[in-house]
């Protein structure tokens, strides 16, 4: 009978994997490394994962799938299509520029996975797109959206986000949730009447 499988130890792998993923690449990282920094042996990640594409894919998929849970709680929230807004940005922002290893694995290595996989995170990544573009033109109807399509909006939030990952240190002088302020001003300010 095959031992259950520790949580703790499954979150250590995770973490370890993310930051060696994000630090060197999927590609120049190996199964052998992530032991090592685990401290365990390279036959004992296989009690937990079936090898290196289905860690990443976790690492990924556990990403979307929680902040898609929160984003899908604030939409379903009694607020304003503003605040809705404001929340989505916010909360976005915080998630993903407060979790750099995994945003990392998000944008860079999305190729690195073979087509089922591939195509499983395309799916929520349309996800997250029509859910944005749905509080936008909850926006447009309401004239409260300037002259831009929301397509566009979502885009460049999303590429404003995303781009942390080069510039952002969570140990620097902005912290995480005075980025996220500034990023639902910046935006906010950028596209509404």
């Amino acid at each position: 009978m095959p031992r259950p499988k520790d949580s703790r130890r499954i979150r250590e792998i995770e973490a370890v994997s993310a930051r060696l993923f994000a630090r060197k690449g999927y590609r120049s990282t190996s199964l052998r490394e992530i032991a090592r920094e685990l401290g365990m042996d390279k036959s004992s990640l296989y009690h937990y994962f079936s090898g290196k594409e289905e860690m990443l894919f976790k690492l990924m998929n556990s990403a979307m799938d929680d902040a898609m849970k929160s984003l899908e709680e604030i939409c379903a929230a009694d607020l304003s299509p503003e605040e809705k807004l404001q929340e989505i940005l916010s909360f976005y922002t915080r998630y993903f520029a407060g979790d750099q290893d995994r945003e990392t694995l998000l944008v860079n290595e999305m190729n690195s996975l073979s087509a089922n996989y591939r195509d499983i995170l395309i799916e929520k990544q349309k996800s997250y797109v029509n859910l944005f573009k749905s509080v936008l033109f909850d926006l447009d109807r309401a004239h409260r959206l300037k002259e831009i399509h929301p397509t566009v909006a979502t885009f460049a939030f999303f590429g404003m986000v995303h781009y942390t990952i080069k510039w952002y240190r969570q140990d620097g002088p902005v912290k995480i949730d005075k980025l996220a302020d500034l990023f639902v001003q910046i935006f906010t300010r950028g596209i509404l009447k």
